[in-house]
């Protein structure tokens, strides 16, 4: 009986250790795979402008709306070479557990920066449309979330 319960404390274990082994493994991938998508070589700014220009054609934008959208486009823009530049200036080693938390609180960081940065300027923007471009940009929204 005592032999049995040896056994099964080893196997439990084992089981764990390989357990909480290969979640360090994707843990890591996950965060090696945002610092790759994050610090491509490739901009998004032409399928930004792309998106753009769709919303533009589907709300009928007035010049001073477009301004503002542009500003805010262009806002956006700057927050992510700002961004980038914060973090993409070396690979970051994410061989431990506190590396990896170390690298996610910083980019949450510069997110976060980011959206302090943008959101005045899409809020200005959202506030130039009347009530039905409104619905138009809010359904265009959850549409781009599908």
């Amino acid at each position: 009986m005592r032999k049995t319960k040896l056994s099964a404390l080893i196997v439990a274990v084992t089981l764990l250790g390989g357990t909480s082994w290969q979640a360090q493994a994707t843990d890591s991938g996950h965060h090696g795979a945002l610092f790759q998508r994050l610090c491509a070589k490739e901009n998004n700014e032409a399928r930004h402008h792309k998106i753009g220009e769709r919303l533009a054609a589907k709300l009928k934008l007035t010049s001073a709306q477009q301004a503002a959208y542009d500003d805010f486009q262009q806002t956006r823009v700057k927050s992510i070479d700002d961004t980038k530049s914060k973090l993409c200036t070396k690979e970051p080693d994410l061989s431990s557990y506190e590396d990896r938390l170390n690298f996610r609180q910083s980019f949450l960081e510069a997110r976060l920066d980011a959206m302090k940065a943008e959101n005045p300027k899409l809020i200005a923007f959202y506030n130039s449309l009347d009530d039905k471009q409104k619905r138009k940009f809010d359904d265009f929204r959850k549409s781009m979330r599908k």
